[in-house]
């Protein structure tokens, strides 16, 4: 079994695990993020669907750039955008593109959404429209909200950008249960293809403050009637899912974290 070798400071990620794109070492220093399970199950749908990714592609929140960097070494792969609201991750994923040799067929922008803050740079991805094959994103949890706002944005933008038949790569969980088939139901212009990478049970770390607090946001949104998030109580005894308002009260009483999955899922763009 090959897995990625980490330190604080870069991932290299062996070209066995790359299924054949070779070695990709990544940065990520501080002030930026080191790449996490979501960002590694994103890696593997990128490294097992390949011969849906060609032509021209869009990664939105690129971050340190690894998903957009994978996707540009496929050879039917023209070009890949990032886009990220930090000028820190873009620079570092400039310098990421230029470590792994695909500068050439990469370019990143600093931008909020799908809006670039340079003029410049917001006419060079205006000049996209209707020309992208395909869009990859494995944003955070958005707040103030069901945390799947992010998720919704990047299907709603992606209709400027796409041709028809086009794809996109979104990166969720589990635990947000229904919410990814319903999207479609949000931005019909899109169907639903299911998960296409997963990494099965594993725990939903509650040591960690956002994790922490994004389980009380979803406990609270249930005691307010919105549809209730998907964890279980183990990995291996897989019963019944449990929802986070259990979720939450067995960690208080008990210290005992929920498990979830994290996955990507494959929607296609069916409009011209």
């Amino acid at each position: 079994m090959y897995a990625p070798l980490q330190t604080a400071s870069e991932t290299t990620l062996p070209g066995p695990l790359m299924a054949g794109l070779g070695d990709v070492r990544i940065l990520h220093p501080p002030g930026t993020f080191a790449l996490s399970p979501a960002s590694l199950i994103s890696l593997q749908a990128i490294v097992g669907n390949q011969s849906l990714l060609k032509g021209i592609g869009l990664d939105w929140g690129t971050g340190s750039g690894c998903l957009a960097i994978a996707a540009a070494r496929i050879a039917d792969v023209f070009h890949v955008a990032g886009l990220d609201i930090s000028e820190t991750s873009v620079a570092i994923a400039r310098e990421n593109a230029s470590c792994n040799a695909v500068s050439d067929k990469t370019s990143f922008f600093v931008a909020d959404s799908y809006s670039p803050l340079n003029c410049r740079d917001r006419r060079s991805l205006d000049s996209l429209a209707k020309r992208v094959d395909f869009v990859i994103s494995n944003p955070p949890a958005s707040e103030d909200d069901d945390g799947f706002g992010f998720r919704r944005e990047v299907l709603k933008g992606a209709r400027k950008f796409l041709t028809a038949g086009g794809v996109v790569f979104l990166g969720g969980s589990s635990r947000y249960g229904q919410r990814a088939k319903r999207l479609c139901e949000e931005v019909p212009e899109f169907s639903y293809g299911g998960v296409i990478s997963s990494t099965g049970w594993v725990p939903f770390d509650l040591a960690r403050p956002d994790y922490l607090r994004y389980l009380k946001q979803y406990a609270a949104e249930e005691e307010r009637g919105g549809l209730d998030y998907r964890f279980q109580c183990n990995r291996v005894h897989a019963g019944e899912p449990i929802n986070a308002r259990r979720a939450l009260s067995l960690f208080v009483a008990t210290g005992l974290v929920p498990f979830m999955d994290w996955q990507m899922h494959l929607f296609k763009y069916n409009r011209n």
